[in-house]
């Protein structure tokens, strides 16, 4: 059985939601940088991408689509 950190999850849900890793990160009084470390640490956690991300978008891969529900109900 994996290990989650909750601020972790907390962040990935937040980048799902907003669409952006900058807004998450407004709405967590934190920095992009943080929040990417922290999506980061929980998808290699996990083994696989939550998310795709471009220089200008950020969304959700199918795994992380399958996770989000699970990630709500785990914060």
């Amino acid at each position: 059985m994996v290990t989650l950190d909750v601020e972790s999850v907390a962040a990935f849900v937040l980048v799902a939601d907003l669409g952006s890793f900058t807004k998450a990160a407004e709405a967590l009084g934190s920095s992009q940088a943080a929040v990417s470390v922290k999506v980061k640490r929980l998808e290699d956690r996990l083994g696989y991408r939550l998310l795709e991300r471009t220089p200008r978008k950020v969304r959700l891969s199918s795994r992380g689509a399958n996770f989000l529900k699970p990630a709500r109900q785990f914060i």
